[in-house]
């Protein structure tokens, strides 16, 4: 079952309006274990092996000189059944906006085969893995832009076609914030609901069809991941029990074991 969780990268502290993971491996049993969204742009390329794109509850193929782009606020997924390498280029927000191409208005096509792309992403990578190459950030930032505009220019997708469906995602990343803002309280489906005005029958079932998780999943998913940063700090299982949400230490340590394999006592200790 994948998790769900929102990636922020503003501001870039790599002193470049882009952030580059280049040759990511990826195989049947070293995949991501969550779906994730945020507001950037995201770019994938596959350089070698096969495996697929999960976009907004949508499948994609990826294999060799496949591009998925990710517009923003897609919940995605890249997995394999056998083996993937591929590059994934994040954009800054607001480099895009700067330059005149402002993703949270412009949709690009999500699946892409164009020869430019893929040569503008070799020359790219090339660059941003050799340190030492010649005005290398002013050649990177010419790069990205020439890519943004290869994307603007060629592959723009119709804003028509993104409708109903994409308002339960809406509603569904809405559901994953509040969860984020709430987490250490008592949350409830009830409270969630009227929250991000929604009727909470159809909020589960949308909720658990496009995530694969039900909101209390997530829930409990979440405040497990927050438990670790706290028994990491130091602080005692009933104290991070109290800290992340749960009202009862036995259900606490049960949840903990669920989703980590060991018991918070026994986290605890590791971390020491």
């Amino acid at each position: 079952m994948l998790g769900t969780r929102h990636e922020e990268y503003e501001p870039l502290t790599n002193g470049l309006p882009f952030v580059l993971n280049a040759n990511l491996h990826r195989t049947k049993y070293d995949c991501s274990k969550e779906t994730n969204w945020h507001d950037n742009l995201e770019i994938q390329i596959c350089a070698e092996g096969s495996g697929n794109v999960l976009l907004d509850g949508e499948k994609y193929p990826f294999g060799k000189n496949d591009i998925v782009v990710i517009n923003s606020n897609v919940l995605h997924y890249t997995g394999t059944d056998t083996r993937l390498i591929y590059h994934c280029l994040i954009v800054s927000t607001d480099f895009c906006k700067q330059v005149g191409i402002d993703t949270g208005f412009i949709s690009f096509s999500p699946h892409i085969r164009s020869a430019a792309l893929v040569n503008l992403f070799g020359e790219l990578t090339e660059v941003f893995l050799e340190a030492d190459h010649p005005c290398r950030k002013a050649k990177l930032n010419k790069l990205v832009l020439e890519i943004l505009i290869e994307l603007a220019e060629h592959h723009a997708a119709e804003q028509a076609a993104f409708g109903t469906e994409d308002k339960r995602f809406d509603t569904v990343k809405a559901v994953i914030s509040y969860i984020r803002a709430h987490y250490a309280q008592k949350v409830t489906l009830d409270g969630i609901s009227k929250a991000v005005l929604f009727d909470k029958y159809a909020l589960c079932r949308e909720f658990k069809r496009l995530t694969g998780q039900t909101i209390i999943e997530n829930l409990n998913h979440y405040r497990c991941i927050k438990a670790i940063e706290c028994l990491s700090a130091g602080y005692t299982v009933a104290r991070t029990a109290s800290l992340c949400g749960f009202e009862n230490l036995s259900f606490f340590s049960k949840t903990f074991k669920k989703h980590t394999g060991k018991l918070p006592s026994a986290y605890k200790k590791q971390s020491l």
